[in-house]
């Protein structure tokens, strides 16, 4: 039977409703808010409030309102409390009741100026420790990266400040030498033009500000130049725990905040790392250097630059003797050392124009008209080849594999379920605020899941990360097996005639 037309009239008074019951036992919020204490904050903003005056919201339902502006991730603070009145979770969640009155947007973007980002940065800190005490934090194989946010400006209102080019220009002229030692060989033409290159160009990013966001920066990624900033993130290889992020202007170099990231994941987790993992922008000798003192094993590969005419013999072909502090060519003569170079970073070993005239390999050796071939070698090259072999093949595998799946996994979920990607607000000071507050919403969805579950035994994760490793193995071994198969079909056409009716 078809029941009656819904026609309700309102009521003046309701006294049967209670928010409590009308939020589901497993609902998030209800667990999140008998995880997380968010009146510590009151303690710790009480001296940037007056005695007298009109009396503020409770800065611990403001912090709420941020939390729930990321957590699900709504557009602005505006469309946030917009639809505060309509979500019955929300107003259970930050302690209001139906008939109270929602406080107004503004409050929450002034209260961010008053707090800073020390307050979020504890807030960050907190989860995290409940992360470590509930044991998905190891701590000793940490992942190391960078991901781009575009800034909340536009490129249109980037304009060259005049006085900051000046000093750049004038810096660069007093710094240029007389004079250049000869190259004698297309292979000596390394690292050093490309590194000139790359700081004329951020030195003219540097002078290029936004007027509407001063702070951020321009960069390139993937052909595109990019307004904005960097979240430089640490996370633990156990269970993809992030342990520490640090904000910098778009322009940054990854590799120069390799040294802040491991000491901030130290002094949030209380723990050394024994082996870090990172890509090739972080690989340079000075991080070697110091992952090397602090006897850390790095998993991170390196830039090699080669001759760019293949007939000549290229540097690997030529042998070092540590203790002589030489190199021996392929011929088995010496080069000496001779010189350091203007720069004072690199060492020149030499040998004479008439030795090498008298080998066999003298034209596919060097191509100078002057001098005998030469080896430019940087000082701690030692730390690159130490670098090179601390780990076997199979290891750098395996690390790189869990690299995408735990650091890139990380920056995907960020992106998509919690607006990483877009800067809310302008300013280096908030945009710390903002990364800080994604990732400890992050942190605590993955604890909430292992409490959710009970909790999983030390066996079980040891058998859980050997499943992984196994799968891992299999996916590149066939990945391997693909590349080949499609090489040798395409070089042997009889090859893939017998593939074609073998199978």
């Amino acid at each position: 039977m078809m029941g009656k037309l819904q026609n309700v009239e309102p009521k003046l008074f309701y006294h049967s409703i209670r928010l409590e019951s009308r939020i589901p036992q497993g609902h998030p919020l209800r667990k999140i808010k008998q995880l997380v204490d968010f009146s510590f904050i009151r303690a710790r903003v009480e001296h940037l409030y007056g005695k007298n005056g009109n009396i503020s919201v409770d800065p611990a339902v403001i912090l709420k309102l941020i939390f729930l502006l990321f957590y699900e991730k709504v557009k602005s603070e505006r469309a946030l409390i917009e639809h505060l009145p309509l979500r019955l979770d929300w107003l259970w969640f930050c302690g209001y009741d139906l008939d109270d009155q929602t406080p107004d947007h503004s409050v929450i973007s002034k209260a961010r100026r008053r707090w800073g980002s020390d307050v979020f940065a504890e807030f960050f800190a907190a989860i995290l420790r409940q992360c470590i005490d509930a044991g998905l934090v190891d701590g000793q194989t940490i992942h190391i990266d960078s991901s781009m946010i575009s800034a909340n400006a536009s490129k249109d209102t980037i304009k060259p400040q005049l006085k900051l080019l000046g000093q750049m220009l004038y810096s660069q002229l007093d710094e240029q030498t007389q004079s250049e030692n000869d190259s004698n060989n297309l292979e000596e033409l390394d690292d050093k033009k490309d590194g000139e290159n790359e700081e004329q160009g951020d030195g003219f990013k540097r002078c290029c500000i936004s007027n509407t966001d001063p702070d951020a920066r321009l960069s390139k990624k993937y052909g595109q130049h990019i307004l904005g900033y960097k979240d430089h993130r640490v996370v633990d290889d156990q269970c993809g725990i992030i342990t520490a992020t640090i904000t910098t202007a778009a322009n940054v170099t990854d590799n120069k905040l390799l040294k802040e990231a491991v000491e901030a994941h130290c002094a949030n987790t209380d723990t050394d790392p024994r082996t870090v993992v990172a890509d090739k922008a972080y690989g340079t000798i000075e991080n070697y250097i110091y992952l090397h003192h602090h006897d850390i094993t790095p998993c991170i590969s390196h830039k090699v630059y080669r001759s760019e005419d293949q007939e000549l013999f290229s540097r690997e072909q030529f042998v070092y003797d540590r203790k002589l502090d030489r190199y021996i060519c392929p011929a088995n003569k010496i080069l000496k050392r001779r010189q350091i170079d203007h720069c004072g970073q690199a060492v020149r070993y030499c040998i004479d124009r008439s030795v090498c005239q008298k080998c066999r390999y003298f034209k596919e050796c060097t191509n100078s008209e002057k001098h005998g071939r030469s080896i430019r070698r940087k000082f701690g090259t030692e730390y690159m080849e130490w670098a090179d072999t601390c780990m076997s093949k199979r290891q750098r595998r395996r690390l790189t594999t869990r690299r995408n799946t735990k650091l890139e996994g990380s920056f995907a979920d960020a992106a998509n379920n919690h607006g990483f990607k877009r800067a809310r607000w302008r300013g280096i000071i908030k945009m710390q605020m903002q990364n800080l507050m994604i990732a400890a919403i992050q942190n605590l969805r993955k604890l909430l899941h292992h409490l959710g579950n009970g909790g999983l035994p030390a066996v079980k994760q040891a058998q859980n990360v050997a499943i992984f490793d196994t799968v891992a193995v299999i996916i590149c071994f066939t990945h391997r097996l693909l590349r080949d198969f499609r090489k040798y079909a395409s070089e042997y056409p009889l090859f893939k005639e017998l593939c074609r009716i073998a199978f």
